[in-house]
């Protein structure tokens, strides 16, 4: 008996099938297939986006020794107002462009940081300048310039987790100096400013701040003081102080009494010829930041802390 094949058979029902497929699920296919490749191609270029932008602790910057080292060339600009300042869970970070209007601000997502946006986008607070964080974090101080009235005033703004930061003056008397530049928090609220050539402390009680009182003479003397930082527990206060108008870094602790030892000037590491002004210590204690002019503009360095073991 001869025996029947099935090929041709097959061949036909393929055929067939092709032939007989409904419009809309060959619509769908098509479909399909071009939004797979886009969906590809948007991956393909966020990969890339995302090798561009810094990963990793500090902006990705390798830790500095003993030598000051200029801190994230190309991410942040070379010519700033402040140095930059951490979170203390080192998510965000905030400084002040000197050519720019306002603050701006990056933060890390999945080990890599957003590209820099301002921090606010209002008119009325386009020129914030002089970020501070207090030690815990969940508070953000910073200065505003009154076009009308000619001088600065302090603000500050709750920092949550969603949400816009919605600027409050402080209560109390605070900004009744003409202030200028960098102000620094300690953990009890206690807030150190500058004016006219001095720093000043105003004490945070009750929720209100009192009048600023100036520094004694070991902190200010007959040259000019200002951009003070204080450590959390108010026993280290490191400023600058201009002599004949070329800033340094000087840095003083406080005795068994509670009083002020006269300052210190830091190493030739630190103080150069050229100006170094608003210092900053991380929020691990590890590294000092500050601007230097030693390379032409004003720009943030940062080196290890232990330069500041110079008590007497």
């Amino acid at each position: 008996m001869q025996r029947r094949t099935t090929k041709p058979l097959m061949k036909k029902i393929k055929g067939n099938h092709t032939q007989d497929m409904p419009a809309w699920k060959s619509k769908f296919r098509r479909s399909l297939v071009l939004m797979l490749s886009s969906l590809s191609i948007m991956l393909l270029t966020s990969q890339v986006t995302d090798l561009n932008q810094p990963m990793g602790e500090y902006l990705g910057q390798a830790p500095p020794g003993s030598t000051p080292e200029l801190f994230a060339k190309d991410i942040i600009p070379d010519d700033l107002h402040s140095a930059p300042i951490f979170s203390p869970d080192g998510s965000v970070v905030y400084y002040k462009p000197l050519g720019n209007n306002g603050i701006m601000t990056m933060k890390k997502k999945n080990e890599s940081w957003t590209s820099p946006v301002p921090l606010f986008v209002n008119d009325e607070l386009d020129n914030s300048d002089d970020p501070c964080l207090n030690p815990s974090g969940d508070m953000l101080f910073f200065s505003s310039y009154n076009k009308e009235e000619n001088r600065e005033y302090i603000y500050y703004c709750l920092r949550k987790e969603a949400g816009n930061c919605t600027p409050e003056m402080p209560a109390g008397e605070l900004n009744s100096l003409d202030l200028h530049w960098q102000i620094s928090v300690a953990n009890n609220g206690n807030i150190y400013s500058s004016s006219n050539g001095n720093i000043y402390r105003s004490r945070f009680e009750k929720g209100i701040y009192s009048k600023p009182v100036k520094l004694g003479p070991n902190i200010n003397s007959d040259y000019s003081e200002c951009t003070p930082y204080v450590s959390a527990d108010e026993s280290m206060l490191i400023f600058s102080r201009a002599n004949d108008g070329k800033p340094d870094l000087f840095v003083s602790f406080r005795d068994d009494a509670g009083n002020w030892k006269e300052a210190i000037a830091l190493g030739p590491e630190i103080n150069t010829e050229h100006h170094e002004m608003c210092p900053s210590i991380s929020p691990d204690g590890k590294y000092l930041f500050f601007l230097s002019s030693r390379g032409g503009l004003f720009s943030a360095y940062w080196v290890d802390a232990k330069v500041l073991d110079v008590r007497l």
